[in-house]
């Protein structure tokens, strides 16, 4: 495998990953006023969290019908068959959320919090890097 191709690979999952991040952990957090407001005061980044937001949550509004269509052509195609409906499949993906849910889930919001750190320190250095760059190039 190239190089280009590992870096694509590896940024496709970062940008994958940040989209999970805002959309399960840092945009919920934003839909009330008040946490929005004390947001706003603490965090350096809550401007571009906020449209950030906006834009995903617009996404996701241009999704939903297509989601219902596949969901409808899912339960018509897939969910009445005999084959699902004697493996009792969706017991079997009832439980699996039940699991995720009690065992994973934990872990990805500590995993989320621990994003919320990293993204702030990753934010001070680049805007400290920024800020010498902006010097230097003043200077010239």
């Amino acid at each position: 495998m190239s190089l280009f191709a590992k870096v694509k690979c590896f940024l496709t999952c970062l940008i994958v990953y940040y989209i999970t991040y805002l959309y399960n952990y840092k945009c919920p957090t934003l839909s009330t006023p008040l946490q929005e407001g004390i947001e706003h005061i603490i965090h350096p980044l809550s401007n571009q969290h906020s449209v950030l937001c906006e834009y995903l949550h617009s996404g996701v509004e241009f999704v939903e019908p297509y989601h219902a269509k596949v969901h409808a052509f899912l339960d018509d195609n897939v969910h009445n068959t005999q084959f699902f409906i004697d493996n009792k499949i969706e017991d079997k993906i009832s439980d699996a959320k039940d699991k995720f849910t009690t065992y994973v889930y934990p872990y990805v919001h500590e995993l989320y919090k621990l994003t919320d750190v990293v993204e702030v320190h990753v934010y001070d250095h680049l805007s400290g890097v920024y800020d010498q760059v902006q010097k230097t190039l003043k200077k010239d």
